[in-house]
């Protein structure tokens, strides 16, 4: 009578053999696995470095807008410096792109907000916010009140990892919107200025100021005698 074993236990007996074995050759066993080794440590500093890139972008994006945020009025030689303040926060091959808006937002008479893009500018060449931009994409602005302002803060940050193990070149991108801390807005220097103070109105057309509360006209003259006329 033949005794026919089974090829299943066989295998994995034969597994278990070779697995139990301690005779073998370090030089072999270092070939197969070093490869191994060596890509699983590019991809675990490749993604470590992606995910710290993308916080030091994020940081250094609302440390931006938070000087931004604490001035009263602005200069293009101002703004250039502040692009240069976050190329210097963020350690990069790629020059980070930057833009700076200020955008005004008035409720119209069904109850719906209004927005205008007052001033943009972009210190390192990147294209400046337009009206049509707003018109055709406002879901990224938050909630306004009426005749309010927020400052826009948009950052554009390349990377390139340095070995491709599952990461291509990616942009980092931030929109950062905050309101002026210690003014209602924040002017530039070489933009109209569009306030609509009832101090700065023309009372009938001749560029006086309006007069006092109690309805006399100054006549256009201050407290201290000098003339106020002619002046911006």
């Amino acid at each position: 009578m033949f005794h026919t074993q089974n090829p299943v236990s066989h295998t994995w007996k034969k597994l278990t053999t070779c697995f139990r074995r301690e005779d073998g050759s370090v030089t072999t066993e270092a070939v197969i696995i070093m490869p191994l080794l060596a890509a699983f440590y590019c991809a675990t500093f490749v993604w470590f470095d992606a995910y710290r890139q993308k916080t030091l972008v994020m940081k250094a994006s609302y440390a931006v807008s938070d000087v931004l945020s604490r001035q009263e009025e602005v200069d293009e030689p101002f703004l250039d410096n502040m692009r240069d303040v976050l190329d210097y926060m963020i350690p990069s091959n790629a020059a980070p792109k930057m833009r700076i808006s200020l955008i005004n937002s008035v409720l119209d008479s069904d109850g719906n907000s209004v927005y205008t893009v007052v001033w943009s500018y972009g210190p390192n060449g990147m294209n400046d916010l337009t009206q049509e931009d707003i018109d055709a994409d406002s879901s990224w602005i938050p909630v306004m009140g009426d005749d309010d302002n927020v400052v826009v803060t948009e950052t554009a940050v390349l990377y390139q990892p340095i070995f491709r193990v599952g990461i291509d070149d990616k942009v980092y991108r931030n929109t950062i919107v905050t309101r002026p801390r210690f003014h209602p807005t924040l002017a530039k220097e070489d933009e109209p200025d569009l306030s609509t103070d009832f101090e700065d109105e023309d009372d009938d057309g001749d560029g006086d100021q309006v007069g006092s509360e109690d309805g006399s006209d100054s006549g256009g003259s201050s407290t201290g005698g000098g003339s106020s006329s002619g002046a911006d």
